[in-house]
This record gives structure tokens, sequence and C-alpha cells, in this order.
């Protein structure tokens, strides 16, 4: 039987464009064709090819006040809640765009409003749906394609730094300016307008760290905070929308803090910086870009661009880009701007002129001829000379191809006299680059076997040596030294070393074997640490009580103390124990009767930590330190139990050092003119910042007040008569001393200056005295020094004045100003008091007082309001020429003065103009049609007015006729030939082609034709009767769904009966027919087959419980065709495996544990049981089965997520502080030490029945992800003292049947702590945020975490 042949299948025409996907913002339209002329057949091959191509349509943009194109699709969905648990029947959907994958970006996902929960509500959206809000990239087909500004397919539009699609710059400029000025609270530095972009505002700190008491923030028009109001400041980086526009912001926590947005903004904003604190000056850099005003702007080119490329490698030439630039600011913009003016020569020079390129000659072989005429090859390559080195280096042969290569091949002649040097072969080279030498030993061939003598052969002709490899090697290149990874101790800093020849790095084999050190051990200074002192006495002499301990956060050998924020808080050691030198005896016998209640100093006492720094700077501040009552296992207690003992002070006084200084005057002349006396002076106490302000005494230190009087020795006063003279009973050889040691002049420091300037004299003391310091009159007065002296303390400073200003009036007295100040010669300024106030030169004073009624002058009215309210128009006023009296009076009395202006230009409000969209696509495809486009009134940018509003100008044509190219004449249907009928007789078929043709004869889609009624492509032949004929019935679908298979029909041989024209099957013997009977199989191909995978289940198994709610399970298996275990089987299709199961009418008697199931029911694997918990059956897990105390555990149905403890590991560097209003954030200032952080998730929790509390500290169903293990319902953190509190815990019980019982209570531990619990109404759930200095929550231990039944 012979086999059909196969027929390959070929594409046919396309279809039209279909619909467009959208109305605006760009949409998609299709065409798509079809395999089918022919369809292949026979196993043909399909046609290879795309069957749908796109082409983007209605691509002017959509309206703003339009809904987001991917905000519609999910709103549709708005009041389907698709059954989804916990979701309302009004519920309303939103787009979700941040944390999608970026494969699936065209699908639809929608957010719940109001809440986080998000779901994919349909497989991809709608063609021409942007991909996300952050590109121009739109969905076609469920794919994300490249798409233009201008929303068109493939295009490459892109918009420019004034927001305009495919722009070149040029229609805005750049306004740039800084701030600087300081005043407490907020500073309006610029109001940045409505239309503007690119905007960038920049905050430098005045410190060099982040906090510099300066932060930027900014208003709307209306003076309403978008960021930073109300004196609170956002540490962290976040987002703000002004209208369709999104607005950066880097957070307070930077050096640079910064605000920057690339949108356009839609409506006026204000920046302003907020100082507060000690008022440094900001330093606020802005630039922003803003629309240019419709008036004429001139572009010229600008020959001085920058360098290009050179154009050689050596000895080439390059040029200087010519640019077209904007005159007024040098913007660059497109060349098309500049193509009306002439362009004008390129700026040249020449570059890499120290080296050059030439044809190099490596290496010759050896003669092809020992004798005679031969020739040898030359190993030639392109290579860069460098003039400065002289050194050579290969480079690609394009560089020498202006440069005739040399042959590689040169002629060469043998010595063919014989016996000349003979040659053994080279050596190998002894460099493998960067210039070596090869070697080769030589024999004279004239000398005999037995004499080597090479006098015989020419010295000059030896060649044994010759230079081979001369390119560079390969060399160790070094990056820059990282920044030491420790900041106190010894640590490493890291620098990448690589392998470079000439641009390519190699692997680092190829360098030699010194390589460069990648790390190096750096010392930085040394780490600080906890030092601690000896304990002290204790607290009490019987009895328990507690020692104290100082420890400090020390650095260095030596000691010094520093803050203890500088040490690691979480190894701090302990300054408090517990002590107790002996028992107290008893006092007071008591009967055995009589109960005695336990003293509570016992039982408790005072614990306190240590102080915390001082709250002022200078001068007396408060500081604090924690106080606690606490029992003896070290748990917090209530006050009142420590009431029998005196509790230490939580806060008190402290003085850090004085707020002020004190200032010494000059001494007084001394009291006395001859003799011993006392000079004094006056001691002010000033303030540090400012010496000339007075401050009160308390504010400076006592200790180091200086003196303010001090002894002086004048000249000895002369003797006077005495009837006893002193002289003579002075000590016996006094006088003989004198005579032996002269006496001496003795001076003291010099005094300060009289004046302050322009010169005044100093004084100091002189004295005579004696070697042991006793006043004396014999000292040599020709040598005595100078008491007085004078001193010169730079020019006084004096009044100096400016020039006056014109008057304020021409006539009848006006004011005119110039300004005068206290400086001295070299322009250092001064207050007035420096100056002798009395002769301060005036500042004002009156002019043109001469009475304006004498002469006549111009008077002039107020200005008029704009003549137009809106674009450009006029103001005016009334210029007269008055009189004496003011009334009016002829102009002529007035010409001889300049006359004031009567009009001057004066813009009122944007003028409302026509706007129109773009023409949309014409109604006809071929032909004449109508095109339609939006036309609307609008002033400036966005604000839409009635139409009205317009009225002035005529308003744009909304339609228009449009012709695209002509439509044909007609289309007409053409037919073919008839192909052969199919029977010979008793009625066959026959077949020919009909297709539809435009004017031009060629074969379009056929709805082109479908106004024309179609040609039948089959008919009736040979419908003569046949006496006996073949009967075919119709063939059976394939045998197999895949791979070859065959087909079958009913072939039977029918007697025709003359006016019957239905056949029907006979049995004739087949001979009867004529020729050859039709086939009745037929091979058929199928795609191949897939590799057979089918899932297999097994029988159910019996329940789990033999009363109330069970499971039963079953095996499930993915095997394959031949049996043997696969995972090829669809996810989507696999049968269950486990299914409930009850037996709601038994009557049997719960277990009440698991030890009972294990005794009734002889379970000995763990799984989930029903027990009767509180007089209710509850599912409870029993785990250990397979020993003799199993154990009752939850299982937590709602998830880790909903069941979890955590100690917060990040510590803040200055703990008093708490950022961001509590909010919870790690890139905080902080450091991540604490010792004690973990992060503990549970799916079950152990349930004690007996007491019916959870026993948190059990981890066998819990996952540690991080750190330490933390116990169920704890929490705590080491962040703060500042009562922000950073430790999380929560608790869901719900679908367990348990809830956390009203009476469990949580107790906070460790110092500042803080709890913030929360219960839900049912009990169910219970959240909390815990934390300190160190601390933390937990349930309290006297009842534990109490659970009861819902």
């Amino acid at each position: 039987m012979l086999r059909p042949l196969d027929r390959k299948g070929a594409w046919g025409v396309w279809s039209p464009f279909g619909s467009c996907s959208r109305t605006c913002g760009g949409g998609i339209k299709i065409a798509i064709r079809d395999c089918n002329r022919p369809l292949p057949r026979n196993g043909g091959k399909y046609c290879v090819g795309r069957r749908k191509k796109f082409r983007s349509c209605n691509s002017e943009p959509c309206s703003k006040q339009d809904q987001d194109f991917r905000e519609e699709q999910c709103a549709a969905f708005n009041g389907r809640h698709f059954n989804i648990n916990g979701l309302p029947p009004n519920v309303r959907w939103v787009p979700k765009y941040s944390g999608i994958l970026m494969k699936d970006r065209c699908k639809l996902f929608c957010r719940v409003a109001g809440s986080t929960a998000y779901y994919q509500l349909r497989d991809r959206v709608i063609d021409g749906t942007p991909c996300g809000p952050d590109t121009n990239d739109i969905c076609v087909q469920g794919l994300c394609r490249q798409a233009g500004c201008d929303h068109v397919l493939n295009s490459k539009a892109r918009r420019d730094k004034c927001g305009v699609c495919g722009g070149d710059n040029s229609s805005c400029k750049t306004v740039a300016g800084t701030f600087n000025t300081v005043h407490y609270g907020y500073n309006v530095v610029v109001r940045i307008p409505s239309g503007a972009t690119n905007i960038d505002v920049r905050q430098h700190s005045y410190s060099g760290k982040p906090q510099d008491d300066n932060y930027l923030a900014v208003a709307n028009s209306r003076g309403e905070y978008l960021l930073n109001g109300d004196f609170v400041v956002s540490m962290f980086k976040r987002e703000i929308k002004v209208g369709n526009a999104v607005i950066e912001y880097s957070g307070s926590d930077h050096i640079i803090e910064r605000i920057n947005c690339t949108d356009r903004i839609e409506e006026e904003i204000t920046v302003q910086v907020l100082s507060v604190g000690n008022l440094y000056n900001p330093d606020v850099r802005y630039s922003y870009n803003i629309p240019i005003e419709d008036k004429t702007q001139r572009f010229i080119w600008d020959a001085y661009g920058p360098w290009q490329e050179c154009s050689r490698l050596c000895q080439g030439e390059r040029k200087r880009k010519i640019l077209c630039s904007r005159e007024s600011d040098r913007v660059v913009v497109s060349d098309q701007r500049c193509h009306g003016s002439p362009r004008p020569a390129a700026i040249t020079e020449s570059c890499n002129t120290d080296c050059e390129l030439r044809w190099h000659i490596a290496r010759k072989s050896e003669c092809t001829a020992t004798c005679g005429l031969g020739y040898r090859t030359l190993e030639i390559y392109c290579a860069k000379h460098s003039r400065t080195d002289s050194k050579t280096q290969k480079v690609d042969d394009r560089y020498c191809s202006n440069q005739r290569k040399p042959d590689d091949k040169e002629v060469c002649h043998g010595d063919c006299n014989p016996g000349g040097w003979e040659y053994s072969p080279w050596s190998e080279c002894s460099k493998s680059c960067g210039g070596g030498t090869r070697r080769r030993s030589a024999v004279c061939g004239k000398s005999s076997e037995d004499d080597d003598d090479e006098s015989k052969c020419n010295s000059r002709d030896k060649l044994t040596v010759q230079p081979c490899n001369e390119f560079l090697c390969p060399q160790w290149k070094t990056g820059d030294w990282s920044e030491c990874l420790v900041t106190c101790g010894k640590g490493y800093k890291h620098r990448q070393t690589w392998c470079q020849f000439g641009e390519d790095r190699l692997d680092d084999r190829f360098c030699d074997s010194s390589k460069p050190e990648s790390v190096q051990a750096c010392q930085q200074q040394e780490c600080a640490s906890w030092q601690v002192g000896p304990w002290g006495q204790c607290t009490t002499t019987c009895g328990p009580g507690y020692q104290i301990r100082a420890v400090k956060c020390v650095v260095g050998s030596y000691g010094s103390v520093m803050d203890d924020t500088e040490c690691n808080a979480a190894t701090r050691p302990t300054d408090t124990q517990d002590c107790e030198i002996s028992q107290c005896p008893v006092t007071h016998p008591v009967s055995p009767e009589t109960k005695v209640a336990p003293h509570p100093g016992h039982k408790t006492q005072w614990r306190f930590g240590s102080w915390t720094q001082c709250s002022a700077t200078c001068g007396k501040g408060m500081r604090m330190r924690y106080v606690s009552c606490r029992d003896n296992q070290g748990g917090v207690a209530e006050d009142s139990a420590c009431a029998h003992l005196p509790k230490p002070p939580a806060r008190e006084v402290c003085s850090v050092g004085a707020c002020g200084q004190w200032k010494a005057l000059e001494w007084t002349q001394c009291s006395v003119s001859c003799g011993q006396g006392k000079a004094t002076r006056q001691v002010l106490c000033v303030n540090f910042s400012d010496q000339d302000q007075v401050v009160d005494m308390s504010e400076c230190d006592p200790d180091d007040r200086p003196a303010t009087e001090q002894e002086c020795n004048m000249a000895q006063c002369p003797s006077v008569p005495s009837s006893e003279p002193r002289r003579r009973v002075s000590p016996i050889g006094r006088a003989d001393r004198n005579r032996g040691h002269p006496h001496q002049w003795r001076t003291g420091p010099w005094g300060a200056c009289s004046s302050t300037c322009a010169g005044g004299f100093q004084r100091r003391v002189v004295v005579c005295q004696d070697e042991n310091g006793y006043p004396a009159n014999n000292c040599d007065e020709s040598i005595q020094p100078i008491e007085q002296r004078s001193c010169e303390s730079g020019p006084c400073p004096q009044w100096v004045y400016g020039s006056w200003s014109e008057c304020s009036k021409p006539c009848g007295g006006g004011i005119k100003t110039r300004l005068v100040a206290c400086q001295r010669p070299n322009g250092e300024r001064f207050n007035d008091l420096s100056c002798e106030i009395l002769d301060k030169p005036p500042d004002r004073e009156q002019c043109n007082t001469q009475s304006c009624s004498a002469n006549p002058h111009w008077s002039t009215d107020p200005w008029s309001s704009c003549s137009a309210s809106c674009g450009r128009g006029y103001k005016y006023r009334n210029v007269t020429c008055v009189g004496r009296s003011g009334e009016p009076v002829p102009e002529e009395n007035c010409r001889h003065l300049s006359r004031h202006q009567k009009q001057r230009r004066c813009r009122g409000g944007r003028c409302p103009k026509w706007k129109t969209s773009a023409w949309g696509e014409c109604s006809a495809s071929c032909g004449a049609g109508v095109q339609q486009r939006e036309v609307y009134c609008q002033i400036g940018d966005q604000h839409r007015t009635p139409d009205s509003g317009c009225s002035r100008s005529p308003r744009p044509p909304s339609t228009q006729t449009c012709r695209l190219e002509d439509c044909p004449a007609h289309y007409r249907w053409s037919q073919g030939e008839w192909q052969a009928c199919s029977e010979t007789c008793g009625s066959g078929r026959r077949r020919r082609t009909v297709v539809c043709l435009d004017h031009n004869e060629q074969e379009v889609h056929e709805m082109y034709c479908s106004d024309h009624e179609r040609p039948a492509d089959t008919e009736l032949c040979n419908i003569q009767p046949c006496e006996f004929i073949w009967i075919t019935g119709d063939w059976t679908e394939c045998s197999v769904t895949c791979g070859q298979g065959y087909k079958r029909r009913l072939v039977s041989c029918s007697e025709v009966h003359a006016g019957n024209e239905n056949y029907e099957y006979g049995h004739q013997a087949s001979s009867d027919c004529p020729g050859t009977p039709p086939e009745s199989y037929m091979a058929c191909n199928l795609p191949p087959c897939p590799p057979s995978h089918t899932w297999r289940v097994g029988i159910w198994g019996p329940c789990s419980v033999s009363c109330g709610e069970g499971w039963m399970e079953r095996s499930v298996q993915c095997v394959s065709a031949e049996g043997d275990l696969s995972d090829e089987c669809p996810s989507t299709s696999r049968p269950e495996g486990r299914k409930t199961c009850s037996n709601p009418s038994c009557e049997c008697h719960l277990p009440t544990s698991c030890r009972h199931v294990q005794i009734q029911a002889g379970v000995v694997s763990d799984g989930e049981q029903v027990l009767s918990v509180q007089g209710k059956a509850l599912k409870i897990f029993c785990s250990e089965m397979n020993t003799d105390n199993p154990k009752e555990y939850i299982t937590l149905t709602s998830g880790e997520r909903e069941n979890f403890s955590e100690v917060f590991g990040f510590r803040l560097l200055d703990p008093m502080q708490c950022p961001s209003n509590l909010s919870r954030r790690e890139d905080c200032q902080c450091r991540r030490d604490y010792t004690a952080a973990g992060l503990s998730t549970f799916t079950r929790v152990r349930l004690d029945l007996s007491k019916m509390t959870i026993i948190t500290t059990d981890w066998t169903y819990a996952f540690t992800h991080e750190g330490h293990k933390v116990p169920f319902a704890t929490a705590g953190d080491c962040y703060s003292a500042a009562r922000c509190p950073q430790g999380r815990f929560r608790i869901n019980l719900s679908g367990t049947g348990l809830q956390v019982a009203e009476s469990t209570k949580w107790i906070s531990q460790g110092n500042y702590a803080v709890a913030d619990i929360h219960k839900s109404q049912d009990g169910s759930r219970v959240t909390g945020t815990c934390g300190g200095y160190c601390a933390k929550c937990t349930p309290s231990s006297s009842s534990g975490l109490l659970v009861q039944v819902t």
C-alpha cells in the first residue's frame, strides 16, 4: 500500500490589524495569519515564523484626571471577594507594584485597599499596560516589551532634563542657589514653581556629622507640611507624593541630607530648613529646571567642546567636539537648533606624539640553501616604538596598515666554500618575555676533525647569541587600600591585585611569583574595655545586704576613662552583688502557735545602677540612675517591699564645670608712695563665648578665681629722727654683710597697658633689696631700672562715614542717609561704644527743605490695576503739573523738569488657551475618512476651565477629514480551474481554488471580498449511476493520541438501485465493483508522545481515631509507564493523600492525656489526638509516644509568623534618645552587638494539662533563626533608656480551641524596662513590645502563661 506524500504548511496572508487595546496612553493592535496556504498534511511540517504582529496605537497621553490603567483593571474587581477568608463583601482592589518579581510584572496583582494582602486576579494585564510605575516599557501578550516615553513599541524616546519626551534640554533652564542664614525655627530656602523638573536640594552638615541641628522640610502652596513639619524630623529614607510626582528624601541621618525629584511637579512647593539647638549656619545648595518663557531663544555653535579620541595610536590628531548650546546659559542642546548658522571649523591638535608605529623584524630564519642562492623567512609584526624609553611593544597589525609591510622572505646566499661555520640548533629563549637570548654552538668546518682551529673561519660571520621574546612581560597591578576593617585595636585592610598584560587581565600564573600583598595589618586606636574596682563594704552588719564596686570604661595602658557608650554595654560587669556577714539574732521570742511574717529586709533590697552623664555641659545640671527594689532572686518587686530600707536617690544635682570664666582687669597703683603697700584689681565673671558680657559670679568656679590684691614695694621711705634710733639695734654683723654683698635692684612684672589703643604706658615695681630679700637703700641709682614705659596697642578706631544717599523728596523737606561706622584704618569694625559716642557724625539729615509751593512740579497718582486680566497689559497713572496750592497748572510750567512715566508694562495671570490632543486614527482604512481629537480650554499646564474662558479666540476644530491610500476600485473573487472528479460514476466531487484579489491582482484576506458572494469551491461530478460502486464510510479517529497510529473506515461494494438516492452497504462480492477497492486503513502521525507518567494511589487506611474527628491517609505516587517512581507528574492533578474522617455517634469516653491514649489505644506513634480538656474535645499533638512519658503540644494553626519571640540585637550609640518616634529602623545610629539577642518562631508549644499553662522554654517545635533561643511569649532589647522598646513577641491561638487566660500577667525585668502588652478581646491573640537598657518582659513566674478552653 502506497503511503500518501507529506505536505509542508505555508503561511496565508496577514489579516488587517484589529482594534486598539486602549483609547489613550499607548495601546496595541494585533494582526494574525494562519498556516493554511496550504495546511500541513500527512506529517508535513508546520510553518516557521511569527503568527502575530503588533503595532502601537492611540499613543497620545491620557487626561490627567483619568485613572491609572492598571488601577482601572484592579477596580473592575471591586466588590468581588472570591470567597477568600476575611475579605469584606465591598472589598476594594488597588494595584500592587512593590515586591513583584520582574518576570511577573505583566500579571495583574492587586492589593486589598487598606491591607498588605494581595492576590493575582488575572494571568496577564491588558496589552499596553505599563510594566511598572518607574519604566516606559509596556506589556504585550503577558511579556514586558521595550517602549519609549511616547508610548510607542520599540521606541527609544526618552525624557530630557526638562521632562520633555524626546527633547534636547532646550525648553528649560537651570535655577541654582545657596542658603546659609540661620534663625531659630523654619526658614524659607526657595519656592519651586509648578512645572519644575530635576529638583536637587542638599543640606551639608556643619560639623561633618549627621547631627548638626539643621533639617530640610517641604511644604505645599497652602502651607501644609509634606516633610519634617511640626518640629518632627524623619531620620530615614522616604518618598513623598506631590500629585503624580514622587519626591525622594534621604532621611536626616546623613552628612549630606538630600531631597531630589526627576518628575515634573504640578504644584508649587516651598523648601525650608529647620534650625534648632546650637543654631549652626545651614549650608543648603539647590538646583532645579523650569520651562523657558515663550520668548525667542538664541542658539550658537560652541567649537570648544570636549576633546575626542586620538585618531591614531601614534602620531595622530584629535579634535574638539563642536556642540550646539543655548546662548543664555550655555546648555548643550540638539545640533538641529543651530542648523541656521554656519558651523565653525574644528579645533585640532597633535596627540600621542611620544611614539611611532613601524614594522619590526623580530627574527630571521636560517638560509634555505647551504650553498648558492636561497631564501629565509622573517618574523614581522607591527610595533609601537616609544621615543622616551626606546621600548618596543607589539600591537595589532591593523595599526601599521598605512605602511607597506616588508616581505616576509628575503634572498640569501649559502656559503659554498665547504667548511664554514657549522651550527647546532638554537636553544630555548632564556626568558618568555621582557627580552631574553637564545644560544647555539659553532664549529669551524674548515678545520680538520682532530684540529679545532677557528682561525680558518671568519669570526665576524660567527653568530651564536641572538635576542628573543622582546615584548613586555605581564605585570602585577594593585588597587587602592581599603579602610581598616576595625575601628579600634589591630585589624586588616585589603586591596585588589591582578596580573595585567597590555589592556587584558590574565590568570595569576602568567605573572612572576613576587605578587604584591593584598592584605596588610593596620593598627587603630586602642579599644576601650571595662575596668572594675574592689568591692566595697556590705551595707548591713548582719543579715542580707549588698556591696558596690566601681565599673569604668577605660582605654590605653594608663587607663584613661571614657564615656560608657565606648564600651560594649552587653559585657558590662555588675556593679552590685549580694552579701551577708552573719544572721541577725532574734530579739523577741515568739510562741509556737504564733505565725510571724518574715521581715521584708530578709527578702528584698534596693539595687541601683551607675549615674548617667550630667544633663548640663557647664554649670549645674541633673544626673539619673535606675533604682529598683529586687527580691533575693534578682526579680523586680514593688517599691513598698523595700520600705524598711532608705531608698537611694534616683537623681541628684551635678556640676560639670563653670559656665563662665574669670577676667582680671589691670592692677591699680600701689597704695603707698614708699615702703610696702598693696595693689588691687577688679576680677569679673564673663561669658565663655562673649568676653564683654558680665555674668553672675556663681557661673564661674570660685576655686579658680584670680587674686584681687597683691603686695607692692615702693622705694624705702626716708628715715625719721627718733630718740631711739632703730638702726643701732640691727642684728650684730648686719652692716658687715651689706658691705661684703652689695644690695640689688629687683623688678616686678610689667602691668597692663593704660590704654587699649593709640599708645599708653605700663608700670612695674622696682625695689632695692639685700640678698635675703629685705628692703635696703644702698643700691646704685645709676643703674636703677625704669618703672614706666610707653606701650603701643594699635591705632584707636575712629568714626568713618559714606556718601549721602539721594534725598527722599525733591522739595518740602526730605531725608537723606549715610553709613556711619566705628572702625580701625584696617577696616576692623567695632561697636559704637568703642569710639567717642559724642563725636559720632550724623547718619541722617534733612534735605530739600525749600517749600514746594514756590515752584510748579509734577504730581503722580497711584498706578491703576493691569489693563489685562491675563497675559500682557499696561498700568496707567495720571501725571499732573501742580502749582503752589496743589491745583493743576499748564504743563508748560513743568517742562524744565523730567516728567514721570505715565504707563508701564504689566502681566496679569496666565490666559486660558485652547489645547488639543493629538489626532486620532482615521476612521477609514483606505480612502476618505474622519479624524477626531479632544479640544479643551486650559490655564497653564493642568488647570482646565469652561470653554467660555477661551471664547476670545476661535475654537480649533475637533474633527477633520483624512485620506489614506486610495481604496482599490473593487475586490473580486477569482476562481481556478476545476480539478479531476473524484469518481468516474455514481456522483463524485471536484474542487477548485477560490481567492480574493485586489485591483493589482494581488491575493488579500477573504474579508475584503465579503461584500460579494463567494463562488463555490466544490461541486458534484460524474453523477451518472454505476451498476456497482464502492461505498466508503467516514474515517475513524486516530487510534492513538500521540505518536504514530492508524485510521480506518468501512469499504463495501454496493448495487445502485434506480430512483434510490441513498446507497446502502451491501454484501456483494467485491469482484462486482470496478477497479481496486479504496483503502480501508490510513496511517496518522500525531505529535510525539511525552513519557507517560501517572499518579497511582493506594487504598484509604483506617481512621486515626475511633471516635471524634480524625483523618485517613493513602499513598500517592508518581510512576512512569514502566512502573518506576518519577517526579514528572503534574502537581495540579495530584490526588489527595489525606482526608478527614469522623464518628459523631460514638459514645466512648475520650482520653484526658497522651498517656491515656497510649494505654487505651496502644498508639505508639506521634500525631494529633482528640483529648478531653476541661470537658471539651480538643485536638492535641502527642509527642514521644514511644516513651513512658509522652508530652502534650498545641499545634499553632496560625503558623510561625504569628507565633514568635524576639530580643532585638541593635543598640543605640546614644541610649538617651528615641529616634523616629518609636518606629523600628535597623539603619539607625546603632551597634549590633547585644549578645543576648535572638529570634525564635514556634509551630507547636508544650501544654501542661495539670496546670493549664504553656511551658515557654520548650523548643522541641521551635526554630531559632538567629542568635540565642528566646522563650515563648518573651521579648526584650538593649536599645534605649528613653522608653523606646524594640523587642517583640506575638501569640496567636486561633483555631486551637484555647485562649490566653485573663489572669495571665507579664512582668518587666532589667534597666529602664518598658513593656507594651495588648490582648485581643477573645484572648486568642497577644502582642507585646518590650525593652529597655537592657530589659525584657516575660509571663509572671508566679502564674506562668495560663490558658483556658474557649
